[in-house]
């Protein structure tokens, strides 16, 4: 369990590997469990508003306050990890705030700090949002100047049970919390034959939002594997982290006591303004809602949340009707865009185990009409069906990624995403076959990959020690009768699949592709870095690669053998894709024009792969598309 900022070389972009600039493992260590840290937690049994408390263990167990554990936690914590209750509780509880002096439990030889898997860092500084001032009755550029100097913090998800929060300048853990659903676990941490599982392993958005008359920035987050619950913070203030604080400083949580059809929730949350005028949190429901753990869903159906930024209460529940208790479905991370620019979410896009990519509309000002886009009589019907070429479905479980289309917005939008899934134990070893796909949204579903353009690796090249990939460039015909409604590439390698989100810019599509390694908790595998056409899912125009190392990327870096032609560019030489190695060595330092791309890689180290200049903007997890 770590988490380690490096410094940039000001002048190269070059990657400072050692010193690190902190490691937060270390100063972890350095910080008192009793004095030294601020952990809260929530008190499900307080009524709204009240839920966040100090995580201490309670002055009289037998009858706790308002402001300490909840009866069913002080029990949790009393029970052995054989599940045989007794009165070590407290002991426990100080052992998952970092007590090292205990003796009978499991050693952690480097640090308190947790592992950390699947959850992503999230940077929080100085508020960055471009809202209006007029968007809302309090002006937002008050908050962001109020606000511009606050301490910028790292905030993360680890297996310790909490979710973590560091300053970014020093590494110092300033506040941690602890959420109500991992409390069943939490005493497995201490036992000596411990054998790992997942606490708090989702990755967490924090965003600005408006509610109670003031703007605010909120953390929420899921568990990922580590149950089924999302919970909200309010990050606003990080002067104001302290355990006497807790009750300001937890919003809710949302758990499959609220919603049964609510799974393990592997969702990243988008944060919004709806189109009621209420602030929001929108998530899928994730995966395995029908685990008999006393809320086990009755219909196994992919789902869409939306609840209140402010209280958690559900505003709306968007069920797909697709799945079933046999074979559960879930909708994995959803993408959440302003079509008219004016502010507020308007549509909806999410893909699920199944394969389908759904579209939920929810531009209008009245809850009761949001729903599917497309429907069948009252049966809602996705976007588009990814199956491969045999028609066996390919799972999503990644975001889509939306981009207005090529030729404008008259043509709609396009919809990028990839298929593959990446969660269970004998996911690794899988070897369906799995594809990228551009699929375009006028507003009539797509008829599967029929309706689409197909691009495959033409050639695989080694050049100085990369491995290099060529692809097609056929054409995508969108005006035609009839007309392409998009493009898929399928991925050749055994296992190869695509399980995070891909990034559009300048005209072209950014994806990574992983294949696992297919050992238990080994680091390892192999996966590209992908660079296509935004228009054609094909190769670009012109090199993106400094294939031969010369520090320029111009007409020189072609690979392989040019073999067909179009307006005299060499198209099937031209290096649309590079591998990524477990071990692959830094790039040289840019010379403009150009950028570094950096990829963590499985084994801990940092890829640098060198580009064309195509900066990218944008926020993580909010689109705004102006027609």
């Amino acid at each position: 369990g770590d988490l380690v900022a490096l410094n940039i070389n000001a002048t190269t972009g070059a990657v400072i590997t050692t010193p690190t600039a902190w490691n937060a493992a270390t100063q972890l260590n350095t910080q008192n469990y009793n004095t030294g840290r601020n952990i809260i937690t929530y008190k499900p049994s307080n009524s709204l508003g009240a839920q966040g408390i100090p995580f201490r263990w309670p002055a009289n167990p037998a009858s706790p306050s308002s402001t300490e554990l909840d009866l069913s936690q002080v029990s949790a914590l009393d029970t052995t990890p054989g599940g045989i209750a007794d009165t070590n509780g407290a002991n426990r509880l100080n052992y998952v705030r970092g007590d090292t002096s205990q003796s009978g439990v499991r050693v952690r030889p480097v640090s308190v700090l947790g592992d950390i898997v699947d959850s992503a860092p999230f940077y929080v500084a100085a508020p960055a949002s471009n809202y209006s001032d007029t968007l809302e009755s309090a002006p937002y550029s008050t908050f962001r100047n109020t606000y511009q100097n606050r301490t910028p913090m790292i905030y993360v998800g680890a297996n310790d049970g909490m979710l973590h929060g560091f300053d970014a300048g020093t590494g110092n853990e300033k506040l941690a919390y602890v959420p109500s659903p991992v409390y069943p676990n939490l005493t497995q941490l201490t036992s000596p034959t411990y054998s790992h599982r997942y606490f708090v392993d989702g990755s967490p958005t924090a965003l600005d939002g408006f509610y109670g008359g003031a703007w605010h920035t909120v953390l929420v987050s899921g568990l990922a594997g580590g149950g089924q619950g999302f919970f909200a913070l309010d990050v606003t203030d990080p002067s104001t982290f302290s355990e006497t604080n807790a009750s300001s400083l937890v919003r809710w949580e949302f758990t499959d006591s609220n919603d049964a059809d609510l799974g393990f929730s592997f969702s990243q949350p988008s944060i919004v303004k709806l189109n009621n005028g209420v602030w929001a949190a929108i998530f899928g429901n994730g995966y395995n809602n029908t685990q008999a753990d006393g809320h086990a869903s009755l219909t196994g159906h992919a789902v869409l949340y939306i609840v209140n930024l402010q209280t958690g209460a559900l505003i709306k529940k968007i069920d797909t009707q697709y799945g079933s208790t046999t074979t559960p479905n879930g909708l994995a991370t959803p993408t959440v865009i302003d079509t008219d620019g004016n502010g507020t979410a308007d549509t909806v896009y999410a893909g699920d185990l199944a394969g389908n990519l759904w579209k939920f509309d929810i531009s209008n000002s009245n809850s009761n009409l949001w729903g599917s886009a497309f429907v069948s009589g009252s049966t809602p019907v996705p976007l588009f069906v990814a199956t491969d070429s045999f028609g066996n479905r390919q799972p999503i479980t990644a975001a889509p990624d939306v981009s207005v289309h090529p030729l404008g917005s008259t043509y709609g939008y396009m919809v990028m995403f990839g298929t593959g899934k990446y969660l269970e134990t004998g996911d690794p070893s899988n070897t369906s076959s799995q594809t990228f796909y551009g699929v375009q949204d006028n507003g009539v579903a797509v008829a599967g990959r029929s309706a689409l353009v197909q691009q495959t690796i033409t050639s695989t090249s080694l050049i100085n020690g990369n491995t290099y990939r060529s692809l097609s460039a056929n054409t995508v015909n969108w005006t035609g009768s009839p007309a392409d409604h998009g493009w898929y590439l399928d991925l050749p390698s055994t296992g190869e699949r695509v399980v995070s989100e891909s990034s559009t810019d300048s005209g072209r599509v950014i994806f990574t592709t992983i294949i696992p390694s297919t050992g238990t908790c080994t680091t390892g595998g192999t996966g590209w870095l992908m660079e296509i056409s935004l228009s054609t899912g094909g190769a670009l125009g012109a090199p993106t690669f400094d294939v031969n190392g010369d520090g320029v990327i111009d007409s020189s870096d072609y690979v392989g053998s040019p073999g067909s032609y179009a307006g005299g560019v060499a198209v099937n030489a031209l290096p649309s894709a590079v591998r990524l190695q477990r071990n692959s060595p830094p790039g040289s330092p840019p010379i403009p024009p150009s950028l570094l791309k950096r990829v963590s890689l499985s084994n801990g180290t940092i890829s640098t792969i060198k580009n064309t200049l195509s900066p990218a903007v944008g926020r993580t997890s909010w689109r705004e598309i102006i027609q």
